[in-house]
């Protein structure tokens, strides 16, 4: 175990990004918690919709903590307990987030008293260092290397809207039938108490902080963002939940008909293309 440390503080041994999503999930936490990240500018927090977003695609000093099958609230809970203070807090929201609990669990097992300071001290023991996270990220790296030198077109054709377009077209049909259903009461009500919860976390990140915090969502199929139940979370939100007057919304994209594999999350070109968006955004400044 010694030796493991030496060659990990050394810098031989390099970190995986986790085998499952719940592990890498983890990662993402732990990275930003350990890592010194006092030039950082902005952190985005959000769901599985935020993490196909590529932070390199966005600018050199942009980290991410969404997590797959997580919430916004997760992230900023993390931003909230953190030392570090990132100038701008890109905060993703929509029904995946307004839906969904804080992920206390990930919470508690990352400032737990003991190790909490046992990661900050010896990194073998955080996980991105597992051996099996580690031997696994050797292989993906290589492919990630190959996917980053491919054009448009070759990327687009490994996309499994055009491998297998009967199952992804199958995907995108539930996602559209699922977002054509109303709200009920005890949605509607749930999505309340997660505002309510998300507007204290902003507010405590904007004082300890001093943070810019900004709201956005991210476009979907266009049968999908075009559905009831997209519409509804609109309309509540721009009007009670977090209404303009109150916060900052980051104006959406020109209209496109945005691609995905299963109606919500887009494919690799088109988050690229969101990505750049981002990064020439005005109101993000991160040029």
């Amino acid at each position: 175990m010694s030796f493991y440390q030496v060659l990990v503080s050394g810098g031989v041994v390099p970190a995986g990004e986790g085998v499952t999503q719940r592990q890498n999930n983890i990662v993402r936490a732990q990275r930003y918690i350990y890592q010194d990240d006092s030039d950082g500018k902005m952190v985005i927090v959000g769901s599985s919709l935020a993490t196909n977003l590529n932070e390199k695609h966005i600018g050199e000093s942009v980290k991410s903590i969404a997590f797959g099958a997580g919430s916004s609230k997760t992230g900023l809970e993390i931003i909230k307990r953190s030392k570090t203070k990132p100038q701008i807090v890109l905060v993703e929201v929509n029904d995946n987030n307004l839906l969904r609990i804080l992920d206390s669990e990930l919470i508690d097992s990352l400032y737990h008293p003991i190790f909490y300071w046992m990661r900050q001290y010896l990194p073998m023991l955080r996980e991105e260092y597992r051996p099996i996270s580690v031997f696994i990220n050797c292989f993906r790296s290589r492919l990630y290397q190959n996917l980053e030198g491919m054009s448009r077109e070759e990327l687009d054709s490994l996309e499994s809207r055009n491998i297998t377009p009967k199952l992804s077209q199958k995907a995108i049909q539930t996602a559209v039938e699922k977002a054509s259903k109303p709200f009920s009461e005890k949605e509607a009500e749930t999505m309340k108490q997660s505002a309510d919860l998300m507007r204290n976390q902003i507010a405590e990140i904007q004082k300890n902080t001093g943070a810019k915090v900004v709201l956005f969502d991210i476009p979907r199929e266009s049968r999908v963002d075009g559905a009831l139940r997209i519409k509804e979370v609109r309309e509540l939100r721009a009007k009670k939940l977090f209404p303009p007057d109150r916060f900052e919304w980051l104006p959406p994209p020109k209209k496109r008909e945005w691609r995905t594999n299963d109606g919500t999350h887009l494919i690799r070109s088109d988050a690229r293309d969101f990505a750049e968006f981002l990064r020439d955004n005005p109101i993000l400044d991160l040029r």
